[in-house]
């Protein structure tokens, strides 16, 4: 289902989609971080819940590309961003990944940019889920994930992450970012 280019372990281009979790602010330093490590080159999709999270010109700034958020965004001579994003793409990492993301694609329900465009392509897709323990372990959301995973999507065990709400958690999280983790499934899957 998946087939990848690549260059010295490195992917040519990564597609970063990024749904509505909190962590959505860090995304620029995560942007810089994959082109040091993973890919030569990274295309921003966020969420419109994400977009109140981080800057666009940020993200701009930090991956050279327009960033694209809606159905119907025109940028950068792409016309058709659910179809067009993704073939330009080595892979698509999904950070952060909602469980609303996750259920998304799941059901198969292409009503926004980022679900769509994951179903609308080949490429393999990386998802690195930052929720809550107890949405996570939730039934229907370990139903969602069980097939994701039949359906040949990555889906990496949650982050350790500040629950926002109540601030539980701020001591264990010792970066913004899912890095080490995902660097170590990146290469894995770019050799």
């Amino acid at each position: 289902m998946h087939e990848m280019t690549e260059q010295n372990g490195r992917a040519r281009k990564v597609l970063l989609c990024a749904a509505g979790g909190f962590q959505a602010y860090a995304l620029p330093g995560f942007v810089l971080a994959l082109l040091r490590h993973v890919a030569d080159d990274v295309q921003v999709v966020v969420s419109r819940a994400a977009s109140k999270m981080v800057s666009s010109y940020a993200l701009e700034v930090a991956s050279r590309h327009p960033v694209f958020t809606e159905m119907d965004d025109i940028a950068g001579g792409v016309y058709v961003p659910h179809i067009e994003l993704a073939r330009d793409a080595d892979l698509i990492i999904v950070y952060p990944a909602t469980v609303n993301i996750l259920s998304k694609v799941a059901q198969g329900i292409a009503d926004e940019l980022i679900a769509a465009l994951i179903i609308a392509t080949r490429k393999p897709v990386f998802f690195v889920p930052v929720t809550n323990e107890v949405m996570w372990q939730h039934a229907a959301v370990q139903r969602n994930i069980e097939t994701l995973k039949r359906d040949g999507y990555v889906v990496l065990p949650p982050l350790p992450n500040v629950e926002i709400a109540t601030r539980e958690g701020l001591d264990e999280v010792s970066e913004p970012f899912p890095l080490p983790t995902l660097l170590v499934q990146l290469r894995a899957k770019l050799r």
